[in-house]
């Protein structure tokens, strides 16, 4: 009797708060949908295009504090430097700014804007050569992440914008407790 009491008291609530049939649509959903795969690194990167990991702020004479204010101090102990002038091509897509962001005065992470979806397939491809394969539900994502075992590598594309972003972060370095990987304020 106890079994059937609790089952009535399922029903009645899934019944109350959400349609039956659509409690049912939300289950079949979910036993069809394919997890999303995330790609490894297989190649782990100590830093990005001769800059390294961990390497303190003063070690890169180059690299002057961003003049943008929305960008240049993001969050508490993150400092934002940008290289004026400098120009990075990659598998033919050349970047629109490049952020280094300096977490307690140490490189964390590096961010590259560039234009267009044929850029982010260009993109796509130089990581999957230099890092490790995507796996082929993954290429469908609007953001596309490998991971190691310090090393976060993430491509994202808006349609809407044409707009992309390409990010190298180092977990060791970041404002976060690396129990997640949301870095979008970083």
């Amino acid at each position: 009797m106890t079994t059937k009491v609790r089952d009535v008291g399922l029903q009645i609530t899934i019944g109350k708060l959400v349609p039956v049939w659509i409690a049912h649509a939300f289950l079949l959903i979910g036993l069809w949908a394919e997890p999303a795969l995330a790609a490894v690194i297989t190649n782990e990167p100590k830093g990005f295009n001769g800059y390294t990991w961990g390497a303190l702020s003063a070690e890169y004479p180059s690299l002057k504090p961003a003049m943008d204010p929305a960008v240049a101090h993001p969050l508490p102990d993150v400092d934002v430097y940008e290289n004026p002038g400098e120009v990075l091509t990659l598998n033919g897509v050349t970047f629109g700014k490049i952020h280094y962001r300096f977490y307690k005065k140490q490189l964390g992470g590096i961010q590259l804007t560039f234009e267009g979806r044929e850029n982010r397939e260009k993109l796509r491809q130089w990581i999957e050569d230099r890092y490790g394969k995507v796996p082929p539900p993954e290429r469908k994502q609007k953001n596309i992440e490998w991971h190691g075992a310090n090393t976060v590598i993430s491509l994202g594309y808006d349609i809407t914008t044409n707009q992309g972003r390409l990010w190298f972060i180092y977990l060791l370095l970041t404002p976060f407790d690396n129990s997640t990987t949301n870095t979008s304020g970083y």
